[in-house]
């Protein structure tokens, strides 16, 4: 499957999360098989008055890593544009969040807000597809409020606009991350798109990813919090993964982690330990990590876990 020139493997990919997607987890998911990695979302104002260093180091993007798309949240159409040109040259792949339905991000114009104005939004993803040569992407939702489903033109005008591939999450901005995915939108887009289009939402085990793409016949499917869960979800052969193998993967992100952070800190390394343990059967508090002050200590806490 390609987007635009770029070959993605598989047909998993890793969703955009913020206070996720640190450059140590991306990799451990592109080593569990993911097929794209995406970049927590970067907004506009954070790349205002940067200099070429600071980007890259903001978005620290490794090789071990590609493809990757780097997506970008605002709503200024300068500032996207310009954006854009900043981050092509780290970028295999630049998106636009048209997704995003937390209250601070609505209340700025940004993400899933995009969605109320159809021709404003056509118009931004077309200034962002002349700015670069690199393939545009969106990411979606499938309309702003409940009785307002305007996925399928949306999704038809931006095609028109030239992006090279769409994503669709199955909600409505109302509906946040509650309610049931409408996966027969997202089929009803597909239908009517010639461009690859990735399947998101509700996605927790590998099973579930399989059904979303037999549901929809979408080319791709997303998975954001299931993957931040368990970063082995993209590989079929670590389904049905125990304590052991859990454990290994914990201990991999924690070896990456301290390779690739610059700037690491022993609370991100605790989120995703916490988050990982999900699923380690044990009698053991696994809740302790979240007491530990320090990277050594989260690893030893780990280590000793049986």
């Amino acid at each position: 499957m390609n987007i635009g020139t770029v070959n993605i493997e598989g047909r998993f990919v890793l969703a955009p999360m913020a206070a996720v997607n640190c450059t140590a987890f991306r990799i451990l998911c592109k080593e569990n098989k993911a097929g794209l990695i995406y970049t927590q979302m970067i907004d506009t104002d954070l790349l205002r008055n940067r200099s070429r260093k600071d980007i890259k180091e903001i978005l620290n993007i490794q090789d071990v890593e590609r493809p990757v798309s780097v997506q970008l949240i605002g709503n200024d159409e300068t500032a996207l544009t310009s954006s854009v040109k900043l981050v092509e040259e780290f970028a295999d792949i630049v998106d636009l969040n048209v997704g995003c339905s937390e209250k601070e991000f609505l209340e700025k114009g940004y993400g899933a807000y995009l969605l109320s104005d159809p021709t404003r939004l056509e118009r931004i993803v077309r200034r962002m597809v002349d700015a670069t040569d690199k393939p545009v992407t969106v990411k979606m939702r499938i309309g702003v409020e409940n009785q307002k489903i305007i996925g399928v033109k949306v999704a038809k005008s931006l095609e028109e606009a030239g992006i090279k591939a769409l994503c669709v999450h199955g909600r409505t901005a109302d509906q946040k991350l509650a309610g049931k995915v409408n996966w027969t939108i997202m089929k009803q887009i597909k239908e009517k798109l010639t461009i690859p289009v990735i399947a998101n939402g509700d996605v927790k085990r590998h099973a579930d990813g399989l059904s979303l793409l037999e549901k929809t016949g979408c080319d791709l499917v997303m998975v954001g919090r299931g993957a931040r869960d368990r970063p082995w979800i993209f590989d079929p052969t670590k389904a049905s993964m125990g304590n052991r193998g859990i454990k290994a993967q914990i201990l991999r992100f924690i070896e990456l982690y301290r390779e690739y952070e610059r700037r690491g800190s022993a609370q991100e390394v605790r989120e995703h330990v916490f988050w990982m343990l999900k699923d380690f059967k044990t009698e053991q508090n696994t809740r302790k990590v979240q007491e530990l002050r320090s990277i050594g200590a989260v690893e030893d806490f780990v280590r000793a876990l049986e």
